[in-house]
């Protein structure tokens, strides 16, 4: 999938999204209002529920498969490692729950220090390299992560970081392979891991402080990777704005 389809993607998944969270509401009520439900007592409750339990959330997790199911093809467009697909997906699985929060703040229920308080660093890890791998790689021949080994590296590392981060933060990776197994004692097993691993991740400091750095090492790396490799290049590029009409000539 190229660039210019990846966008498009993209902006369809968010629009979906929007809709859902933004003017659903006014769609379920103009149902309401339409089926003159109003007339029997207690007829309007299950058009409510049905509408605002069931269609609106899926609706929501519409836009998150697009969102994913086009990602994973893009990395596959740019022929990535297979393991950034799998990076991808558990950075997608922590973040799904944070969507369905948003959806709240159009109603005026949401406020800000609870987004903060519910905003998973993988939801930061997943937006920042969906908005890099939108860069059109193929028309500019550039290298996905750049190529220098080191810096590449360092992506990787801080990627994978950020996916054991998620592991050790989300619940659904307990609760996921137990209800598909059929094991719940797998799922506590799992569960009874998380904290340890969540206190190797951050250094035993009893904030996620040290996982907001290795976010930023990765924004900087992916940033830096956009570079010209060649250094004779990004010479001419950085002193071209301060170059005169005709002086290159």
């Amino acid at each position: 999938m190229f660039a210019g389809r990846y966008l498009w993607w993209m902006l369809i998944a968010i629009a979906i999204f929007l809709f859902f969270t933004m003017c659903f509401d006014y769609v379920t009520w103009l149902t309401v209002v339409s089926s003159g439900c109003a007339r029997v007592a207690g007829s309007c409750g299950p058009i409510v529920v049905t509408m605002t339990g069931s269609m609106k959330p899926s609706g929501v997790y519409l836009a998150g498969a697009i969102i994913l199911v086009v990602t994973l093809a893009r990395i596959h467009y740019l022929s990535m490692n297979w393991a950034w697909g799998a990076v991808v997906t558990i950075w997608f699985v922590a973040s799904a729950p944070f969507p369905l929060l948003l959806a709240n703040g159009w109603t005026g229920q949401l406020k800000p220090e609870t987004v903060l308080e519910g905003l998973p660093v993988a939801f930061l890890f997943l937006i920042v390299f969906c908005a890099y791998i939108g860069w059109a790689f193929e028309e500019s021949g550039a290298r996905p992560l750049g190529a220098w080994r080191p810096l590449r590296t360092i992506i990787r590392f801080s990627a994978v970081y950020g996916a054991l981060f998620a592991l050790s933060e989300a619940p659904a990776f307990a609760t996921i392979p137990g209800r598909f197994l059929g094991d719940m004692r797998l799922s506590a097993s799992i569960a009874a891991l998380q904290p340890g691993l969540h206190e190797l991740l951050i250094i035993g400091r009893g904030r996620d402080t040290f996982a907001y750095v290795v976010f930023a090492i990765f924004v900087a790396g992916l940033a830096a990777s956009l570079l010209p490799q060649n250094l004779e290049e990004l010479r001419a590029r950085l002193a071209q704005p301060f170059m005169l009409r005709g002086s290159r000539q």
